[in-house]
């Protein structure tokens, strides 16, 4: 795979997010697409999965439906069956793990790295980031 090939894969938020989910999960072969957009709908809400609204749920879920995972799938990263709803990562998998640290951090939102207001220190924050 090329860089602009992985760059490219990794410019969606819920395209890294999808990866980065499958990365906090390495013992698991297969994962259903329902659970997959649950978890992916709680972190972008920054809720449990038990509050989610069916619109919260459905925007997810059709987004990774109806283009991501197909776009995962045509690139070798996922085997995504689409009518059974199940998804296989692939080899290709783990190489996108080091792009994805620190996304969707489960920690408590008080404990979450933030990136301060102040314009001036903004720079330094965004390569405090980069440099973990």
């Amino acid at each position: 795979m090329s860089k602009d090939d992985l760059f490219h894969l990794l410019q969606n938020g819920r395209r890294r997010a999808v990866l980065r989910y499958f990365a906090s999960r390495p013992e698991q072969r297969k994962f259903d697409m329902r659970t997959v957009a649950e978890a992916i709908a709680a972190w972008e809400n920054e809720i449990p999965v038990e509050q989610l609204s069916s619109d919260q749920r459905q925007r997810v879920y059709i987004a990774l439906y109806q283009s991501h995972l197909p776009k995962l799938d045509d690139y070798g990263v996922i085997e995504y069956n689409q009518s059974r709803g199940l998804i296989v990562p692939t080899s290709l998998t783990a190489m996108f793990e080091p792009y994805l640290e620190g996304e969707f951090e489960t920690a408590p939102l008080d404990q979450r790295v933030t990136v301060p207001k102040d314009q001036s220190s903004l720079g330094s924050a965004v390569r405090s980031l980069l440099n973990r």
